[in-house]
């Protein structure tokens, strides 16, 4: 029970995280899990975490590498290969190499093979903190690409030398020439054994579906058990498991290609399978990192080996040597010219800083860390695990302020929110496109379903605008509206088409809104232009009405007031004086209050014809979405990434939408 209490405050603690980096989004996601990690471990709870280290390379590294493949840019991958792979081969194995020297030397209480090892753990970057920082900063397109295709490459490339180097440690033997042999064996039998297990997988696929199994949900629990299955029988057969899941995940890149609805719909639903498996490894690793550094600290603070000024001065001078190394062999590297910057000397080495700077330690690196065995083969504790994980964490947090805080001075402080300003109203033009052809198609049967569709549309827009914009003009019109309602209940009072003391009630209900609307004095009861004494008089005169009598009244009167409101919000349409979307759901929120007063006169249709003329006009806005989205990309507004991500989003509406009518 503790456990499971355990794993629910920890999918809690991702969940706050992200709730946090909304409020405040100069702290990266990162940090705030692992400062939530530390914070978990002073609540007063009955579960102490026993982490198995063989148990985070599968757990944590074979989805997360298998997602990283299936999802990777082949394009790009191929006409960028050589920046790619001298990145994630040269550097990675330079970084190694000399790092590993570096560490020993500055901390000579850290062995050779050990110090290779947390070198090794430190040369891959991190494709969700590079991914992360793309939301933030404007990283030129070719170097991105860079960035993602290193990262998927420099992970196994980076695992595979850090296993070596732990296995070294662990058994105390080494020898250059069977590592070698031994590298490009294992590493060529685990890209073989992915290769050859995706195609088996596919086998077994297309026998299921050829004796009629179709079912999603079958098929999505074969996907998730893949990247396991792969890792566990690679490290069985004695070829590396890494390489062996990244192999696999480039394999299902390929899949997907055949168009019919139950491979349709598994695409869709293993999207969004992945993104929340995802989302909570990564989540993980960063807490239980969190829940591990207070006894790292502690044991670390009261180890007279460093000083505590000592160790905090070493991860800085590792961050400097891994970024350092990292902007000297980009400089070496020949670079192709992109479109993104011109080819002069100040723009190259302004994409080596970008690119240097960008290469943010994360995941696999904190993974890997953790993943140290706590015994040698002869018994003995691994020699300072604590210290090696403490330097690696100190590296990854580093890495991401620099990459938070230096980078945006680097490329410019135009923030993602003012890049895509643009596009953003490219956006709102186009629901408002789709808002202008649905109102073509109103007629008075088919108004109210219209008003609710449109209201959707409303909503989208309302969102893109943002939520500060969108409740000071719901306000201001909410006051418009009720100042109506109030300036027509005078009139109606005046003119004797309703009973008095039933319109001083409505003005008294109407009142007290607007006060708590607005907190202001002039909405106080006794500021409105109606005397104590009409009130008396109407207290006397209700008691000639009969309970329905007044009851009709009242419904008179609002039915009244709603028609003006109407009007009066109409002619603000027609007028464009505010914004169309606040008034198109005032419009719908007051339609919706007349046909309930009016009762079933009103309604023209049952409930479940209804439904069917709600489904229809949906279908007719997707439709006027869909080509408005490509009119813009032809236009220019928006660009080809846009466009295609809102085309997926039309996609799962429209699917979405079939299986509601089904």
């Amino acid at each position: 029970m503790e456990l499971f209490e355990y794993i629910l405050l920890m999918l809690a603690a991702i969940s706050v995280s992200n709730l946090v980096n909304r409020f405040v989004p100069s702290v990266s996601v990162p940090i705030i899990q692992i400062l939530l990690g530390m914070v978990i471990t002073l609540l007063p709870l009955h579960y102490e975490l026993t982490l198995n280290p063989e148990l985070f390379l599968l757990l944590f590294l074979a989805p997360l590498l298998f997602n990283d493949g299936k999802h990777a840019d082949k394009e790009a991958l191929w006409g960028l290969k050589k920046p790619i792979l001298l990145l994630a081969l040269g550097l990675v194995f330079l970084t190694v190499a000399a790092l590993g020297y570096f560490l020993n030397w500055i901390i000579p209480i850290i062995p050779l093979a050990a110090a290779f090892a947390l070198a090794a753990a430190l040369a891959p970057t991190d494709a969700v903190a590079v991914g992360s920082l793309a939301e933030k900063v404007e990283i030129p397109h070719q170097t991105m690409q860079i960035l993602e295709g290193e990262s998927l490459i420099n992970d196994a490339s980076g695992l595979v030398s850090f296993q070596f180097a732990v296995a070294a440690m662990v058994t105390g033997m080494f020898s250059f020439k069977s590592a070698s042999l031994s590298f490009v064996y294992i590493s060529l039998g685990g890209i073989i054994l992915g290769l050859l297990l995706t195609l088996v997988k596919y086998i077994i696929v297309k026998w299921l579906r050829k004796l009629g199994m179709e079912n999603v949900t079958l098929h999505m629990l074969i996907e998730v058990l893949t990247p396991f299955a792969i890792y566990l029988a690679a490290e069985e057969l004695g070829v590396n498991g890494i390489l062996a899941v990244v192999s696999a995940g480039i394999a299902h890149s390929f899949g997907y290609k055949k168009l019919n609805p139950e491979v349709a719909k598994l695409n869709i639903v293993s999207k969004s399978t992945w993104s929340v498996i995802i989302f909570v490894l990564n989540g993980l690793v960063f807490l239980l990192l969190g829940t591990q550094l207070p006894d790292i600290i502690q044991t670390i603070w009261s180890s007279s080996d460093i000083g505590h000024f000592q160790v905090i001065t070493y991860t800085l001078l590792l961050t400097v040597a891994v970024l350092g190394l990292r902007l000297i062999w980009i400089l070496i590297m020949d670079i192709p010219r992109s479109t993104d910057l011109q080819d002069t000397w100040r723009d190259k080495m302004k994409k080596a800083f970008i690119l240097s700077l960008a290469g943010v330690r994360g995941t696999v690196t904190l993974a890997s860390t953790m993943s140290l065995p706590f015994f040698l083969d002869n018994g003995n504790p691994f020699p300072q695990r604590d210290l090696i994980i403490f330097l690696a964490a100190g590296v990854i947090l580093w890495t991401l302020l620099a990459s938070n805080y230096l980078l945006p001075v680097l490329v410019g402080k135009e923030t993602v929110a003012e890049r895509n300003e643009d596009e953003i109203q490219a956006k709102i033009d186009i629901l408002r496109n789709v808002i202008v052809g649905l109102s073509e198609q109103k007629t008075d049967e088919n108004r109210f379903a219209i008003g609710k569709i449109i209201n959707t549309y409303n909503d989208r827009i309302r969102m893109l605008k943002g939520n500060e914009h969108k409740n000071n003009a719901e306000k201001l019109m909410w006051v418009s509206t009720l100042n109506w309602e109030i300036e027509n209940t005078l009139s109606v009072m005046k003119s004797k088409e309703v009973h008095p003391y039933m319109a001083y009630r409505q003005l008294n209900s109407i009142n007290r809104f607007l006060f708590r609307l607005t907190h202001e004095d002039q909405y106080k009861r006794g500021s409105l232009p109606v005397t104590y004494w009409q009130e008396g008089i109407g207290m006397v005169q209700q008691f000639r009405l009969s309970i329905h009598e007044r009851r009709a009244e009242l419904d008179k009167l609002r039915i009244l007031n709603i028609t003006y409101v109407l009007q009066q919000l109409r002619d603000l349409l027609i007028k464009d004086e505010l914004d169309i979307e606040i008034v198109s759901t005032f419009i719908l929120h007051y339609e919706g209050r007349l046909r309930r007063l009016k009762g079933s006169e009103a309604v023209s249709a049952s409930k479940q014809e209804f439904d069917t003329e709600l489904q229809e006009l949906a279908r007719l806005g997707i439709q006027l979405e869909r080509d408005n989205i490509q009119l813009m990309f032809e236009t220019g507004r928006i660009l080809r990434p846009s466009m295609k991500e809102m085309k997926r989003n039309i996609a799962l509406m429209e699917h979405d939408l079939r299986e509601e009518s089904s």
